[in-house]
């Protein structure tokens, strides 16, 4: 473990520490302008990770019509599972493809959070632990310690505001992002999840510096942004504005036939009329012999 910390550390976390101290001091010691601006910079970096996961859950919803059939239809589980991974692959659908990028971009977003919270340096020794991550450059050096007031609040203490935001952005993004629920008992899980998951942000808000909870609020806003782009937003009759590959959902119609039958070939309108000059002639035959 202490080499995947040391890892992280020096990879992610280090470069991300000094890039908000140089943000800090471009934006005139303003460390709060400096977390809303790494934020949306690092989201933005990561946007092309985070497009191709919302499409992949979107492609899932667009199939999710044919998987219910798919579940009534077949009810032995190997033969269900075979029916659904062939209409995935008929789809061009990986239903794991939302987790590649998912599992890509956590690292980045838990060493943004700790980033902003290094940065705050709430203690003399958090600011000497805090020098430790900076780089040898005197500009980056010089920046130290951080501003820690934003807008009338201390960003190293909780503030009843940012927490309220909080809950708000986190709901607000629940509402923007398009989920994949294959039966009415994940969906209530999904509706229950979506008033539980702020309220639980903002309980933790309240324990986390006010810092920490404006790089949340930033991310939540940036996260609803990248939802309407790509979901659009139908109670406001928004149109997404990027149009994902529409999934090759394959609907194929079986016609029963009896064991040992091959299913009747239906005829062509030339073999009908074949068939109908055929029984006209033998009726005329009829005739001229009586």
């Amino acid at each position: 473990m202490g080499v995947i910390f040391d890892f992280f550390t020096l990879v992610l976390m280090d470069p991300m520490i000094n890039f908000l101290v140089i943000l800090d001091r471009v934006l005139l010691g303003s460390f709060g302008l400096a977390i809303i601006a790494f934020t949306i910079i690092i989201r933005l970096v990561t946007f092309p990770l985070t497009l191709r996961q919302l499409q992949s859950t979107r492609a899932m919803q667009a199939l999710q019509p044919q998987i219910k059939e798919l579940q009534k239809k077949f009810s032995d589980p190997k033969r269900r599972q075979q029916e659904l991974m062939k209409a995935y692959k008929e789809a061009g659908v990986n239903p794991l493809g939302c987790l590649g990028p998912m599992i890509l971009q956590f690292p980045v977003l838990i060493a943004l959070f700790y980033a902003v919270r290094q940065g705050l340096a709430l203690s003399p020794e958090a600011l000497d632990k805090l020098s430790g991550h900076l780089y040898s450059w005197s500009f980056i050096q010089n920046g130290v310690p951080l501003e820690e007031s934003f807008l009338g609040m201390d960003l190293r203490e909780a503030n009843i505001l940012m927490v309220a935001l909080v809950g708000i952005t986190t709901w607000a993004q629940t509402k923007t992002t398009v989920t994949v629920a294959t039966d009415d008992k994940a969906r209530a899980q999904q509706q229950m999840m979506a008033y539980m998951l702020p309220l639980m942000f903002m309980f933790f808000a309240f324990s986390f510096p006010s810092g920490v909870s404006l790089y949340w609020v930033v991310t939540s806003v940036v996260s609803i942004g990248f939802n309407v782009v790509t979901y659009g937003f139908p109670m406001l009759k928004i149109e997404p504005l990027i149009k994902p590959p529409v999934p090759r959902v394959v609907a194929s119609e079986v016609e029963s036939t009896p064991a040992g039958k091959a299913p009747a070939r239906a005829r062509s309108g030339n073999e009908s009329r074949t068939s109908n000059g055929k029984s006209r002639s033998k009726r005329k035959n009829r005739r001229r012999r009586s």
